[in-house]
């Protein structure tokens, strides 16, 4: 189930099985307003944090990078810029996965972003998440966020629940 926008003055709280992760307050602040720029094309980029006691904390997110492709139907990452800015920021903050949005398109993973989703899977990673922004073609009024989780040796990507 797709939840709405939680507060922004609060860490938003996502739960699945076990698995806990918090978006500190205005992660979802930025990811909408860069959302809303580049609507009614899909925009994306990196979730970075920690992991503290078991529980991903998402600090800080990205913007798309300048070679990023976007579409109506797609985003692609500019790797190359995300990859070394990872470099820079390495180790107060780390790699927890990654972020785009489907204007006025569904809440949910298409075929392609799963298959993005587990190709970031590796020795290094064997954990890591998603972010969706779904809404209206501007991403103005109802939109949704959604955070998934993909698990190494897992077939399944995991939909997480909101804690309001």
């Amino acid at each position: 189930m797709a939840c709405p926008l939680p507060s922004a003055s609060a860490p938003a709280l996502y739960v699945s099985d076990g698995y806990r992760v918090r978006l500190a307050p205005g992660v979802l602040a930025k990811a909408l307003r860069l959302a809303r720029v580049r609507a009614p094309l899909e925009t994306g980029g990196l979730l970075l944090g920690a992991v503290v006691d078991g529980e991903a904390h998402v600090l800080a997110i990205t913007g798309p990078g300048r070679r990023a492709v976007r579409g109506r139907v797609g985003f692609a990452a500019d790797r190359v810029r995300d990859n070394r800015l990872l470099g820079r920021v390495s180790p107060c903050l780390r790699y927890l996965g990654d972020w785009h949005t489907h204007p006025g398109g569904p809440a949910r993973l298409s075929r392609t972003d799963e298959a993005s989703v587990r190709e970031t899977l590796n020795a290094e990673r064997p954990e890591v998440l998603h972010l969706l922004l779904s809404g209206p073609s501007a991403m103005q009024g109802h939109v949704v966020a959604s955070v998934f989780t993909a698990v190494c040796g897992e077939a399944a990507i995991r939909r997480m629940e909101v804690v309001l």
